[in-house]
């Protein structure tokens, strides 16, 4: 197969839940995916390193760059790195921003990049959003990952404010967000689709760790069953199909 984009997997082992599902399809539409991924948690926890060793020896037709992580920065300074260290290595014209726990409906994707791609140099791909459990969909879609020409990324590892956003919100070029197929997402987020215990991990590391308390959000949280509304956003759900098995 040969792809007509590259796809840069943003990873932690604290998605390792994910990851397997959003690479194997992710290699449905893409022969060339880079998986960069730092040595530390961004709260300077050192990686599983045994881990990230196994998944590429089960993944060699992958490119994972493993990273040197630092004190010096913020979290997000870093999201932005991986993503910089990614594209030195990208192959394609067209790059796809994923974090581990957003995964490809392949069939979707694929009528998608076959009919539409070029319409635009800069797209943000709907997404459904999932929390607690894999069957808790958001009736409310986001529109995170980012599909961008190669040509105009040029990521500012400084920029706190814009992350994958950069290569859309910040190109003065022809775009489109929460774009479907077919008035579909193609992507599937489960960012929030943890234990008590994964979420807390989740919290003290990412780049969002200081926006709000959220230890004491995901404690009262887990004190009951699901309400039927999240603490992030206040969206309203609905139970689906397990998709993917996760």
């Amino acid at each position: 197969m040969k792809s007509k984009i590259s796809i840069i997997i943003n990873y932690c082992t604290n998605d390792e839940r994910f990851i397997r599902t959003s690479i194997d399809n992710a290699l449905q539409v893409s022969d060339d995916i880079i998986v960069p991924i730092s040595d530390h948690l961004y709260d300077g926890t050192p990686e599983n390193i045994e881990s990230i060793k196994k998944l590429a020896k089960e993944y060699p037709q992958i490119n994972i760059q493993l990273y040197e992580w630092s004190n010096n920065h913020t979290p997000r300074y870093w999201h932005n790195m991986s993503r910089a260290i990614g594209v030195n290595f990208v192959k394609n014209n067209w790059v796809l921003f994923l974090d581990s726990d957003e995964i490809i409906d392949p069939e979707l994707f694929n009528l998608f990049l076959d009919c539409t791609l070029g319409e635009y140099s800069s797209y943000k791909l709907a997404c459904y959003w999932y929390f607690r459990e894999p069957i808790y969909q958001s009736e409310q879609w986001e529109d995170s990952p980012v599909l961008v020409k190669k040509e105009l990324i040029d990521i500012d590892v400084y920029n706190t404010v814009l992350e994958r956003e950069q290569m859309f919100e910040a190109l003065n070029v022809s775009k489109k967000r929460m774009v479907t197929w077919n008035e579909k997402p193609m992507i599937h987020h489960f960012s929030w689709v943890r234990t008590k215990e994964a979420m807390l991990k989740k919290v003290v590391s990412w780049g969002h760790k200081n926006d709000r308390n959220w230890v004491d959000l995901i404690e009262e949280e887990f004190k009951k069953p699901f309400s039927g509304t999240d603490f992030i956003h206040n969206y309203k759900y609905n139970v689906v199909e397990n998709k993917f098995n996760i």
